[in-house]
């Protein structure tokens, strides 16, 4: 179990706890914290329940964008926390405060914990690497799969985050191309080239126009051959965030939307590698 999960069940148990006592002793409740009877503890006893299930749920899927979600979720308990201790306006007795004060610390450490597993998402052995990896098989030989995925001059063809794509000079190891999205553009270079193997590119992140977020960013595709007509295609990006906050506020949303292009890609290649002759 990683630091995430860790944090993730603590905070699940933690709602469970409260939700159930809540619902088990609601009157015992509205009379420690002074208010009138309501549904307000039933209906918020059953909310931290269904809570607890969705964090359940991630424990073992641990998806970056829902688990941000339940971040903010804690963040906005404890700043509704903050906001009933400052102003008080509904007139909670001095027990009510100090149980309201002390769980709020408690989601505050449990949601903390939670930002700090979730900055180290798809990290390797380099603390503050990223690495996405995608797979796809695909009929047809090695040296039809080879010539469709090695074809980087049109990469924008395939690649639906990619609107142009052009060799500048060089072929193979030492190939510079530029590629662009829109009005954004950048340049990398081919770092490796092994024929019917691998190749490898390497965006210069360190321009002052560079469009994205990213400190480095390398990509690499690999053909690996499992018989004579099946093989299995390899997509890895290893990359960093330019400040440590975006493992947390950008990752999510960019491995969200990153799997999608991804998928598309790995889509278009098999399309054209099974389907045209």
């Amino acid at each position: 179990m990683n630091k995430l999960q860790r944090h993730l069940s603590a905070n699940a148990v933690f709602s469970i706890l409260n939700g159930t006592l809540l619902l088990v002793f609601q009157e015992n409740v509205e009379q420690i914290f002074n208010i009138e009877p309501s549904k307000f503890f039933f209906i918020l006893g059953i909310l931290l329940l269904v809570f607890a299930l969705t964090i359940i749920v991630e424990l073992k899927k641990q998806r970056a964008l829902p688990v941000l979600w339940i971040i903010i979720q804690d963040a906005l308990w404890v700043i509704g926390s903050v906001i009933l201790l400052v102003f008080n306006p509904f007139n909670i007795s001095t027990d009510g405060n100090i149980i309201v004060a002390l769980v709020a610390i408690v989601v505050l450490v449990l949601g903390l914990g939670q930002a700090k597993g979730l900055a180290r998402a798809d990290e390797q052995s380099k603390k503050g690497q990223k690495v996405f990896k995608f797979k796809r098989k695909v009929k047809g030989s090695i040296s039809k799969v080879w010539e469709v995925i090695s074809d980087v001059a049109n990469y924008h063809e395939v690649a639906p985050n990619i609107d142009g794509s052009k060799v500048i000079s060089g072929e193979k190891k030492g190939m510079v191309r530029s590629c662009s999205h829109g009005k954004d553009s950048w340049i990398e270079t081919c770092t490796l080239w092994e024929d019917e193997k691998q190749y490898s590119f390497i965006v210069d992140t360190q321009t002052p126009d560079y469009p994205y977020p990213l400190k480095a960013l390398k990509g690499t595709w690999i053909v690996d051959e499992i018989s004579k007509n099946e093989n299995e295609i390899t997509m890895i990006f290893e990359f960093e965030y330019k400040k440590p906050i975006q493992n947390i506020l950008v990752h999510p949303l960019m491995k969200y939307r990153f799997t999608k292009v991804c998928k598309e890609l790995l889509d278009n290649w098999q399309n054209m590698i099974e389907n045209n002759n």
